[in-house]
């Protein structure tokens, strides 16, 4: 009598099936995952400029625009002038800092994720991250 060896075609077909759900249900976690990670490091990133804007400001007098990050890919960074305490961003983050008569706003995002980071010096500071324009 020859012995039994092996997994029959039905088996290996459940065990495939179930690896199949398990991927179909742990790949948009895995997706929402990432953006959250892209959102928290821009979100950072802000938070730093806004300490240096902050920094800038009590020694010129004024605040600094940053509009020089518009190419910045998901391997590069922004490089920030003048800034006291920063020389350039986390890579891939794009940040956008606008100064208004009574003090700055700016954005930021991760050049792979469409959540943007606000933040409104005269609003008191960090408005939030969305995926809203």
């Amino acid at each position: 009598m020859g012995s039994n060896r092996g997994f029959s075609v039905v088996e290996v077909l459940v065990v495939a099936s179930i690896f199949g759900i398990l991927a179909f249900i742990a790949m948009p976690q895995y997706s929402m995952y990432r953006q959250k990670g892209y959102s928290t490091l821009a979100a950072s990133d802000l938070r730093n400029v806004a300490a240096a804007e902050e920094a800038y400001f009590a020694r010129t007098g004024h605040y600094r625009a940053i509009d020089n990050c518009s190419n910045v890919t998901p391997s590069t960074f922004c490089e920030v002038k003048d800034l006291p305490g920063i020389s350039k961003l986390s890579k891939g983050v794009v940040v956008e800092i606008k100064t208004l008569e009574h003090g700055y706003s700016g954005t930021a995002r991760h050049v792979n994720s469409a959540i943007k980071c606000r933040w409104d010096s005269t609003q008191g500071g960090m408005l939030g991250c969305s995926t809203n324009k």
